[in-house]
């Protein structure tokens, strides 16, 4: 069966503040981002619906963007999903766990715990289906051109799995999408110096849910029409500085002074001219690309 338009699904959240795309290509054929947590599983095969999965890509290993799909894996080889490729490209846990050359090592250990050795233990169910992505490899689905444009970076330490992200450009028929996973602002900093002139889209998934995220200058490079918002309400409404976020101090021990709310990126947003916002908060967001 196939169909008219190319459509991407940004799934409503089931657990707090996931990360969930769907995108169905003119074959029938999907692209499954993330998938978020064990409990938005369900809504995550409603959307597929039992459709061939040409490429899921995991931009980074953290719960609410891959412990479904680990779960998955756990239970029963993700037998549920027809999964053609997994496409992504993880920090190399055994061998920079024990770095202690970093601005803060219990959470730089905390942070590489929450997903890895879990993956690591399912990774050989799903081995064979996996490719390591290298920064500047392109693919092709159906009517799609993905090229990635960022991938993990040794060294950036204050922020190790967010910062591992992959950031990439799906090219469809009519639009640009620009994802940008978890990025936070050193991440930021290493995609701009590197990369700036391959970033303008149409529309971007918004770093890290809109909030402790790239700086203004890789928007600003990216000049969308439209954002995507993989938040709640609340996360969504953020001060510019919540009160999380307010402990100077604490910031300058972790070496993370450039964190500030979601309030701060839609002002950002507002100032480079973003027409359209798409919030999954509000329910799960079709756009036609």
């Amino acid at each position: 069966m196939k169909n008219l338009k190319t459509v991407l699904y940004a799934l409503k959240e089931t657990s707090i503040y996931m990360m969930g795309i769907v995108i169905v290509t003119r074959e029938d054929n999907v692209i499954v981002i993330d998938g978020g947590r064990r409990e938005d599983m369900p809504s995550l095969k409603e959307c597929i619906n039992g459709r061939h999965i040409s490429a899921w890509i995991l931009t980074h290993p953290h719960e609410d963007h891959i412990s479904g799909l680990v779960h998955e894996l756990e239970t029963n080889g993700a037998a549920d999903f027809d999964i053609g490729t997994v496409y992504c490209h993880f920090p190399p846990y055994d061998e920079i766990i024990d770095n202690h050359n970093v601005p803060d090592y219990d959470y730089y250990k905390r942070d590489l715990d929450e997903m890895l050795p879990a993956w690591n233990k399912v990774f050989p169910k799903i081995k064979d289906r996996t490719h390591i992505v290298t920064q500047g490899e392109s693919i092709i689905v159906d009517e799609l051109k993905i090229d990635f444009i960022y991938t993990y970076h040794e060294g950036l330490n204050t922020n190790p799995v967010n910062d591992s992200s992959l950031v990439f450009k799906v090219t469809a028929p009519n639009k640009t999408v620009l994802f940008l996973g978890d990025l936070g602002a050193e991440g930021g900093d290493m995609l701009f110096r590197e990369s700036r002139h391959l970033l303008k889209a149409d529309i971007v998934q918004m770093a890290h849910h809109g909030h402790m995220n790239v700086g203004m200058e890789v928007y600003a490079e990216i000049m969308p029409e439209a954002c995507i918002w993989c938040a709640p309400d609340w996360l969504y409404n953020e001060a510019e500085i919540p009160e999380y976020l307010s402990n100077t101090e604490k910031l300058k021990r972790m070496g993370r002074l450039r964190l500030y709310g979601s309030g701060l990126t839609r002002k950002w947003m507002d100032i480079l001219g973003a027409k359209t916002h798409y919030v999954t908060g509000e329910g799960t967001q079709k756009i036609v690309l």
